[in-house]
């Protein structure tokens, strides 16, 4: 009798092992409830900016009932951007503006991504998180050369940034060039079309939008090419 109770219990622990299996094989065969996510790298709620909110987006595989949250770095939820919102199927997009759900602004720092769905009673966190940053960088000149030249030849100016930044030049107050780079040392290259005296200054604008003070300025002399 011992004997047959084992086998029957040997028996039982293979099948329910064998059903687990094929179990968590046709899970792995089902789509992704998330089919795709974006979350805005940094955004700055103070920059007046297009970057002033931060953008998400989610897209499901099929309709569900779902709740957005912010958390932050310490995974403390300060944000509920949806409770219970039904979604359909296919891509829906979110913006935060930086504060919590009393309406104040929260401290610059790291924000993770929360979503649960309903449906199936799962939570993912988003792949990326959010920067919040209200601080503008600082520009410095390291050089520009030449300072005298003819219409038709090029300005190079070399700069430094206190964070990863582009670089903006101003000529006589108007914004002309920005150099996409997150260098921080970089360069830039102004060609002038007239002859005169110009005023130049550097600026420098963040990931998140910000946009820094101006250098002192600084003059260069270009003359007529005839």
């Amino acid at each position: 009798m011992r004997r047959y109770a084992a086998t029957i219990f040997v028996l039982a622990l293979l099948v329910g092992t064998a059903v687990a299996f094929a179990e968590t094989e046709r899970l792995k065969l089902q789509p992704t409830p998330i089919q795709e996510s974006f979350v805005q790298p940094a955004f700055s709620p103070v920059c007046a900016c297009p970057l002033a909110r931060a953008a998400i987006r989610i897209g499901l595989h099929r309709a569900n009932t779902v709740s957005v949250k912010i958390r932050d770095q310490a995974g403390h939820t300060v944000r509920v951007l949806v409770d219970s919102k039904p979604l359909p199927r296919g891509r829906t997009q979110f913006a935060w503006n930086g504060r919590d759900d009393t309406g104040r602004q929260l401290p610059d720092g790291r924000y993770s991504v929360v979503v649960h769905l309903r449906h199936g009673d799962r939570t993912f966190k988003l792949p990326r998180a959010t920067v919040l940053d209200t601080v503008p960088p600082t520009v410095r000149l390291v050089s520009v050369r030449p300072t005298e030249l003819r219409v038709g030849g090029r300005i190079l100016v070399v700069y430094r940034v206190s964070e990863p930044a582009h670089g903006v030049l101003f000529v006589n107050g108007n914004r002309l060039i920005v150099t996409y780079t997150k260098s921080r040392t970089a360069r830039l290259q102004w060609k002038p079309r007239r002859a005169g005296l110009y005023r130049l200054q550097l600026a420098a604008v963040d990931l998140a939008g910000n946009l820094g003070p101006r250098s002192p300025a600084f003059t260069v002399r270009v003359r007529s090419s005839a």
